[in-house]
């Protein structure tokens, strides 16, 4: 199947891209490029890339790529209170086929639609700073949660996606928004630790100006458990 005809925004990241992953499965490099991002900003999340790359630069022609994105984000975010998903549009235009979309229900949600589910859930209400929980069990790129952000900052997100590439754009998104979170990567309608992959801790560090920090969470370190914990019955109820 044809891709779809990229905005003219992209094409510097789309003609870096395609020289990257010449001759391979481009979900795969995408992926490689997501986990390469989070590894720049971890301690504990180290880089194996999975493509076969033979640029023994390679490292640096994958910096590029994300170099084109923090570029891109300049360009789209302007003022407080903005926001911009470059990982999901790059993934619905360039990356995933229709069949898998159609296959996984990935049909992300439009932008005008994410600010309006946002301005409902506050009810016109500033909700800046007063440290709520914000969740999405099913966040694809993560568009509610870093709308939410943008809007309201100062709270907690928690994403959660069946799909490693949904969790791992989430994991990106909170990057380049500075967004406090977690993402698990898991079956939210099966919260349990046999249906649990993976989860990443996001958390912009006051001390480094505020640059964000990523860490790798166990089941029991998620929001999630806690608060399948907090309202379990307790044997008295039972």
């Amino acid at each position: 199947m044809s891709k779809i005809q990229i905005p003219a925004e992209y094409k510097a990241f789309e003609d870096k891209f395609s020289a990257l992953a010449y001759g391979q499965d481009d979900s795969k490099v995408f992926d490689d490029m997501l986990t390469f991002i989070i590894d720049l900003f971890s301690f504990d999340n180290p880089w194996k890339p999975h493509g076969r790359y033979k640029d023994p630069e390679i490292r640096k022609r994958f910096f590029e790529l994300f170099q084109e994105i923090v570029l891109l984000m300049n360009k789209k975010v302007r003022d407080d209170g903005e926001w911009y998903d470059p990982f999901g549009n790059l993934y619905e235009t360039q990356i995933a086929s229709h069949g898998r979309r159609a296959n996984a229900g990935q049909f992300f949600t439009p932008e005008n639609i994410v600010d309006l589910m946002v301005s409902i859930n506050s009810d016109g209400r500033d909700l800046t700073g007063k440290g709520l929980n914000f969740g999405d069990p099913a966040c694809g790129s993560g568009r509610f949660l870093i709308a939410v952000h943008a809007k309201f900052p100062g709270n907690y997100c928690c994403g959660e996606d069946i799909d490693r590439t949904c969790a791992l754009m989430t994991v990106c998104n909170f990057i380049l928004h500075g967004v406090n979170g977690e993402v698990i990567w898991h079956d939210s309608l099966m919260p349990t630790k046999d249906h649990f992959y993976g989860a990443w801790r996001v958390r912009p560090r006051p001390d480094l100006l505020g640059i964000p920090e990523v860490s790798k969470m166990e089941w029991e370190d998620t929001l999630c458990y806690a608060c399948l914990l907090y309202t379990s019955p307790s044997p008295r109820d039972s």
